[in-house]
C-alpha cells in the first residue's frame, strides 16, 4: 500500500510474493455465484408452478410469433437474389404515355434489341419470354406439359450464373434455324431423368421435335423468381431454351428484359440513359414507339418489394405482440415480487447488496426466458411444417422457409432480451423494499409506486392490442371488400383448362383451329357441362392482351379519343359459360369464328365511353388502333355486361371481344356446369386425350380458385396478421385480468371495511370496475391515435392500407374494449361477493 496500490491489489501482490495461488479469486467467486444463482432460480421457479407456466406460455407464444415471421424474412427478404452481384441487376419495363395502366415488366423485342445496341450504362441485356412445351411420354410416363422460358443467349451471362452440369445457352445456339437445345431445371432432371449425369447430350422430344439437353441448373436456381400466370402450375421454371428470334420476322408479343449495370454506374444515370433512348426511338419509329416510355428499376424491387413490405409489417406486428408478452411477464413478476417482499427484506437486512439481489432476480428471468425461447422455437418450427403448403406462389422463396440453427439462435436471443426487458423493472422495484416497508407492510396498503408501474404496463398493453386490432381489421376488411366486390362472372360454375397444341405438331393455323374445335366438341360431351367455349386470354390467368380502342377514325393521332381495353378473342359459348349477360344485340355466330370475321362484342363500359347516350350495336370500333395500323376496324354486334379481368382492385375493366380467329388463337377451354372441379379436371384430360393422346393439359382449375389465387399473398398476410391480433388480444385481456385481480386482492381489507359500513354490491362492483375501465379507456385511446398515425404512414406501401376506414377502426377498438371490460368485470364481481368478516380478519 505504501507503493500506491489499493488494498485489494496489495493483498494480491503479497500472495504472489509469498508463493500463494496466482489465480483470480474474483473470477472464481463470480462463477460460483452464477452457479448459485442458477440453482436458486430453478428452485424458486419450481416452487411457483402457476407463475412459471403462465410466464413460459406468454414468452413461448410471443417469441414464437416473432420467430415464425423471422423465418419467412430469412427465406424471402434477407438473402440476396441468387445471382452474381444482384445489386447491379435491373429490370426494364414499358409504360404507355398518358395511360395509367402499365404494360408491366416487359418490353417489345425490337425495343430490347435497340436498347442493347444504344445503351451506355447497361453492360448486357437479356430478353426472355414464357413458353410451354410438351414433353413426350412413354409406356411408363404420360406426356407432360412443361412451363419454361425461351431466353436469349445474354440472359445467363447477365445473371452471372452457370449450370451445375453441362453448359449454358451460347450465342450460336440462339441463331434462327440452329438445332434445338434445352437446359433442364434440377427438379425436372431429378423427376424425369433420375438425376442421371448422362442426360447431358441426350435427345428429348419436346412439342414433337428433338431437343438436345445441354445442361442442368443447380437446385436453388429459378428464373424468373416471381410467377403470376395461370400457365404456371408450380412456381418453378422447368426448362430454358434459346429464344432464336428472327430479326426479319421478330416476335410480336411483349418480353421480359433483364439487364446488368456497368461497373460504377448509378441507377440514376441508367434511368437518364433509358429516357434518352425512349425519346430517340419515338422520333425514329413513331408508328410503334410514339407512346412508349422505358423504365428501369432494381430487379430486387420488382421481384420482392411487395412481399418485403408485407413481411416487414408482419415483423413489426410480431414485435408489438412481443411487447405485450413482455408486459404480461413483467406484471406476473411484479405480483410474485409482492409475495417475496419478506424474503428480499430479510436478505437486505442481513447485508446482501442490492446489486446481488437484482442479479439473482435477473438470472431467474434469463432462465425462464431461455426455456420460453426453446418452446418458441418448437412452435415456430411446427408452424413452418404447415405454412409452406399454404404459401402463395406469388411470394418468391416463401415455400422454402424452414427452421434451422439461425432460427434457434434468434428465438433464444429474442427470448433472453424480452425476459430481461420484462424482468428489470420488477427487479429494481422489489429491491426497494425494506424490512419495515416490505416485510411488515399491511396488505391493504398497496404500494403507490408499484400500482403506478402496473397501471402504465396495462395501459401500454391495451394500446398495443388496439393498434394491432385496428391494423388487422383494416387489412382484413379491405380483403373482404375485394372478395365481395364481384368479378362480373359466375366463379362457382366455371372450370378452365390450359390446352396449348404445339405449333410443331400443328404448324398451320387451319390445323390448330381444327384440333381445337375437336377439343371443344369433346369437352361439350362431358356429362354435366352446359356451356363450353374457348378464349385466348382468360380473366385472372395472368394473360392480358390490352390495346388501344377507338371509335374515331382520327384516334391514332388524337390521344383524347382512345381508351385502353382488354381485347380477347373468343369462340363457342365462352361468354355464356362465364355467365356474362347480353344487354343489347346478339351473341357471336359459329360462322363468325373464321379468321376474316370482323364481328365484335363490347362491354357496357366501352359502349358508354365511346358512344355515350347512344346504341353501340352496328357501330364500328378500331382495336389495337395505333399509328402503325389505324384501320383495324370491327363491327359491333352486341353489348354485354362488364367483368374484371386482371384484378379485384379498382374499377371494372373495359373489354372488347372478337370472334375472328378464335380457334387459331385459343389457349383456354372454358366449361360451365355444376360438377365439382376435381371431376371436371379428370374428365377434361380424358376428353383432350381422346382427340390427341399426345396432347397434355397444362393446368385445370375452377375460376373461383383462379380469382382466389389473385389475392393469395394478401390473404396469407392477412391471415398471419389476424392470428397475431387474436393472440395479442388474448394476452392483453389476460394481462388486464391479472392486474385488476391483483389490485383487488390487495384491497380486500379495504373492501371488507366498506361492505361492513354499508356499501352495496353494486357500489363495490362499480368501484373495482371503474378502476379497471380508466386504464382500458386510456389504452384504447392511445392505441387508436397510434393506429391512425401508423396506417397513414403505411399508405401506398402495403396493399390494403390505401384508405382508412373509421368504422372499421372503431369496431376494432370496441372489440378490444369489450374484451378488456369483461376481464375487469370478473374480479369486480368477485370483489362484490367478499365476506366482510373474513376480510376484516386478514392482517
Amino acid at each position: 500500500m505504501s507503493q500506491g496500490h489499493d488494498p485489494t491489489g496489495a493483498r494480491r501482490l503479497a500472495r504472489i510474493a509469498l508463493g500463494g495461488p496466482q489465480r483470480d479469486v474474483h473470477r472464481v467467486r463470480w462463477a460460483a455465484d452464477l452457479w448459485t444463482d442458477l440453482r436458486h432460480s430453478l428452485r424458486h421457479l419450481s416452487k411457483a408452478p402457476a407463475f412459471t407456466a403462465l410466464a413460459l406460455l406468454s414468452i413461448a407464444i410471443s417469441v414464437g410469433a416473432a420467430s415464425a415471421v423471422f423465418a419467412a424474412l430469412k427465406a424471402v427478404v434477407l438473402p440476396p437474389l441468387p445471382y452474381s452481384h444482384p445489386e447491379r441487376l435491373v429490370q426494364i419495363a414499358t409504360d404507355l404515355r398518358g395511360v395509367s395502366r402499365s404494360h408491366g415488366d416487359y418490353v417489345f423485342w425490337n425495343d430490347g434489341v435497340e436498347i442493347a445496341r444504344r445503351t451506355h450504362t447497361l453492360a448486357s441485356i437479356g430478353l426472355w419470354g414464357n413458353a410451354v412445351l410438351d414433353l413426350a411420354g412413354n409406356v411408363a410416363t404420360p406426356p407432360e406439359a412443361l412451363y419454361g422460358v425461351r431466353a436469349s443467349a445474354a440472359v445467363f451471362p447477365t445473371l452471372g450464373v452457370a449450370p451445375m452440369l453441362g453448359r449454358a445457352i451460347l450465342p450460336e445456339d440462339d441463331q434462327p434455324g440452329r438445332a434445338k437445345t434445352v437446359l433442364l431445371s434440377h427438379g425436372l432432371w431429378t423427376r424425369r431423368f433420375n438425376s442421371d449425369p448422362a442426360a447431358i447430350g441426350r435427345h428429348v422430344k419436346l412439342n414433337g421435335e428433338d431437343y438436345t439437353v445441354i445442361g442442368v441448373m443447380g437446385p436453388t436456381f429459378n428464373f424468373p423468381l416471381r410467377r403470376e400466370a395461370a400457365r404456371t402450375p408450380v412456381p418453378y421454371v422447368e426448362f430454358w431454351t434459346p429464344l432464336q428470334a428472327d430479326p426479319s420476322s421478330p416476335p410480336s408479343g411483349a418480353m421480359g428484359a433483364i439487364a446488368r449495370l456497368r461497373d460504377g454506374t448509378p441507377l440514376k444515370q441508367a434511368r437518364a440513359d433509358l429516357d434518352a433512348i425512349s425519346a430517340a426511338l419515338a422520333r425514329e419509329f413513331p408508328a410503334s414507339n410514339r407512346d412508349r416510355i422505358h423504365r428501369v428499376a432494381p430487379l430486387r424491387d420488382r421481384t420482392l418489394r411487395t412481399a418485403e413490405n408485407a413481411l416487414w409489417m408482419l415483423m413489426a406486428a410480431a414485435g408489438l405482440f412481443l411487447l405485450i408478452g413482455c408486459v404480461n411477464v413483467a406484471n406476473l413478476q411484479l405480483a410474485r415480487g409482492y409475495s417475496r417482499e419478506r424474503e428480499i427484506a430479510v436478505r437486505l437486512a442481513l447485508g446482501a447488496g442490492r446489486s446481488r439481489i437484482i442479479r439473482q432476480l435477473l438470472t431467474e428471468s434469463a432462465v425462464l426466458s431461455l426455456a420460453g425461447g426453446a418452446a418458441a422455437f418448437i412452435l415456430a418450427a411446427a408452424a413452418w411444417q404447415v405454412l409452406p403448403s399454404l404459401a402463395p406462389a406469388s411470394i418468391p422463396r416463401l415455400a422454402a422457409t424452414r427452421a434451422d440453427w439461425t432460427l434457434l439462435a434468434f428465438s433464444a436471443a429474442i427470448a433472453v432480451f424480452s425476459g430481461l426487458l420484462a424482468g428489470i423493472a420488477p427487479a429494481l422495484r422489489s429491491t426497494r423494499s425494506t424490512l419495515s416497508g416490505g416485510a411488515l407492510a399491511i396488505r391493504g396498503g398497496a404500494a403507490g409506486g408499484t400500482e403506478r408501474l402496473r397501471t402504465a404496463l396495462v395501459v401500454s398493453e391495451i394500446a398495443i392490442a388496439t393498434l394491432l386490432a385496428a391494423a388487422g381489421v383494416q387489412l382484413g376488411g379491405r380483403l373482404i371488400q375485394l372478395v365481395e366486390s364481384g368479378t362480373g362472372f359466375d366463379t362457382d360454375r366455371i372450370f378452365a383448362a390450359v390446352v396449348l397444341p404445339s405449333r410443331e405438331r400443328y404448324p398451320s393455323p387451319e390445323d390448330r383451329a381444327l384440333v381445337y374445335r375437336r377439343f371443344l366438341e369433346a369437352a361439350r360431351a362431358i356429362p354435366g357441362v352446359e356451356k363450353a367455349g374457348v378464349v385466348d386470354a382468360l380473366p385472372f390467368s395472368g394473360e392480358n392482351t390490352g390495346g388501344f380502342v377507338s371509335a374515331n377514325a382520327a384516334a391514332p393521332a388524337d390521344e383524347r379519343d382512345r381508351i385502353v381495353a382488354e381485347i380477347d378473342v373468343t369462340g363457342g359459348e365462352y361468354l355464356q359459360a362465364m355467365g356474362v349477360r347480353l344487354l343489347e344485340g346478339r351473341w357471336f355466330r359459329d360462322q363468325e369464328a373464321g379468321p376474316s370475321s370482323d364481328a365484335a362484342l363490347v362491354d357496357e363500359g366501352v359502349a358508354k365511353r365511346l358512344w355515350p347516350g347512344e346504341s353501340a350495336v352496328g357501330r364500328r370500333v378500331c382495336v389495337f388502333c395505333e399509328p402503325g395500323r389505324p384501320a383495324n376496324w370491327k363491327q359491333v354486334v352486341g353489348v354485354v355486361t362488364s367483368i374484371r379481368h386482371a384484378s379485384l382492385e379498382g374499377d371494372v375493366h373495359w373489354t372488347v371481344y372478337l370472334a375472328g380467329g378464335a380457334f387459331e388463337r385459343a389457349a383456354f377451354l372454358v366449361l360451365g356446369g355444376g360438377r365439382p372441379p376435381t371431376e371436371l379436371d379428370t374428365a377434361v384430360r380424358k376428353a383432350v386425350a381422346s382427340v390427341d393422346p399426345n396432347q397434355p393439359v397444362l393446368l385445370g382449375a375452377s375460376m373461383r380458385s383462379l380469382v382466389s389465387d389473385s389475392i393469395a399473398d394478401r390473404r396469407f398476410v392477412a391471415a398471419l396478421l389476424g392470428a397475431t391480433v387474436c393472440l395479442a388480444l388474448l394476452l392483453a385481456v389476460a394481462g388486464v385480468y391479472g392486474v385488476v385481480a391483483y389490485l383487488t386482492s390487495r384491497r380486500t381489507h379495504e373492501i371488507g371495511i366498506r361492505v361492513a359500513l354499508g356499501a352495496t354490491r353494486g357500489r363495490v362492483q362499480g368501484l373495482v370496475l371503474g378502476q379497471g375501465l380508466r386504464r382500458v379507456l386510456a389504452g384504447v385511446l392511445a392505441g387508436l391515435a397510434a393506429a391512425v398515425i401508423l396506417l397513414r404512414a403505411l399508405r401506398g406501401q402495403i396493399a390494403g392500407f390505401e384508405t382508412l376506414n373509421p368504422e372499421w377502426m372503431a369496431a376494432a377498438a370496441l372489440v378490444v374494449a369489450a374484451a378488456a371490460v369483461i376481464a375487469c368485470w370478473i374480479p369486480a364481481r368477485r370483489a362484490a361477493s367478499i365476506d366482510p368478516l373474513a376480510a376484516l380478519r386478514q392482517d
